[in-house]
């Protein structure tokens, strides 16, 4: 099985850190954030298609080929935009029907919880966390996928559910052009709900899910290791 990593974007908020190190590259504990992202694939990952732009003769010239035993392909996201879009740059590596796991370059997770992704068709992860500029994600009583709205004022002090960019996928995904978010981008949150109809996706929740996004997250981190 293959998992998609996207390690395409800029990092902008971690400027100027990120003006010569790509954000999968960055040091936690002495150790990028991506080679502990490929650590902990479920054993049943056995090749990653990893989606680069900035810099991104570093990343493959750190990883090289095969991480692991995992064979690497590198794909360029050029012009696309977006999640989706990201996604949308390797979809000649995958076949139809098959499936797939979607992670973010910049986030860290266990092995244990990103196992739990593989038990179902499509999978949406989640996580209880204090970020206002998240989306409430909304759940079923049989937890599926119902929605996604602005957070309240208390739950953007007191925390709530919002996606972790981990997402179990196959390739029904691609018959959807994609939604447009801010900017013209496609998001891929987004185009998933669009399908929930047709393929329902189950919301796993998760406890150990570490994002990379600013310095204030690189300093949780390294605590936390």
């Amino acid at each position: 099985m293959k998992a998609v990593i996207l390690a395409a974007g800029e990092g902008t908020r971690l400027r100027p850190l990120t003006l010569q190190t790509p954000k999968p590259l960055i040091l936690i504990q002495g150790k990028p954030v991506i080679e502990r992202i490929l650590e902990v694939l479920p054993d049943e990952i056995d090749e990653v298609v990893m989606v680069i732009e900035h810099l991104k003769e570093k990343i493959k010239s750190h990883l090289g080929d095969n991480f692991h035993n995992k064979k690497i392909t590198y794909v360029d996201q050029g012009l696309q935009r977006g999640t989706y879009g990201a996604l949308l740059s390797c979809k000649a590596l995958l076949q139809k029907g098959e499936r797939f796991l979607v992670l973010n370059g910049d986030d860290m997770h266990s092995k244990e919880e990103l196992r739990q992704f593989m038990n179902h068709q499509r999978a949406f992860g989640v996580q209880e966390m204090v970020m206002p500029n998240y989306y409430h994600i909304k759940i079923t009583p049989e937890g599926f996928l119902e929605g996604f709205r602005p957070q309240t004022d208390e739950e953007k002090v007191s925390g709530t559910m919002i996606a972790t960019g981990v997402y179990m996928l196959d390739s029904s995904i691609f018959e959807h052009r994609g939604v447009e978010v801010n900017g013209g981008e496609l998001g891929l949150p987004q185009t998933i709900l669009a399908q929930k109809e047709l393929y329902p996706i189950k919301v796993v929740s998760t406890a150990k899910w570490i994002p990379v996004n600013s310095f204030e997250d690189i300093e949780k981190a390294n605590r936390m290791f």
